[in-house]
């Protein structure tokens, strides 16, 4: 019998990993802005915009991973998926970007999932 998807897991792994780390990084470069030069300003920024692009779909793959009871892969997929469409709510890019950074998230939670799921047994 297939299982749905346990929703609350999924909400839980956004948040955790998409929406908090967004708000935190908004902040802190909000503080930050009126204290640096436009150089570190920039390289700050870009900095920044790697990390948030890069490790929140890792950290929902392996958080969707560990909290999901049944259907581990789906779970990770979906919070790949949602997660990339949050985060392109926040960016405006063209449609060709858009597609690269879903497909890019899938990969990158796929990876989180992969990390998660490695060492623990099959069921």
């Amino acid at each position: 019998m297939n299982k749905p998807l346990d929703w609350k897991v999924l909400l839980f792994v956004l948040v955790v990993a998409y929406l908090v780390p967004g708000i935190v990084l908004a902040a802190a470069l909000a503080l930050v802005n009126r204290t640096l030069s436009a150089d570190a300003l920039t390289l700050m920024t870009a900095l920044l915009a790697i990390l948030s692009f890069a490790l929140p779909p890792v950290a929902g793959g392996y958080l969707a991973a560990r909290h999901a009871r049944s259907h581990a892969w789906r779970h990770v997929l979906v919070v790949g998926v949602l997660g990339a469409l949050m985060s392109l709510l926040a960016f405006r890019v063209s449609p060709r970007a858009m597609v690269l950074y879903v497909l890019a998230s899938i990969a990158l939670a796929a990876f989180g999932g992969y990390v998660r799921l490695q060492g623990r047994p099959r069921v």
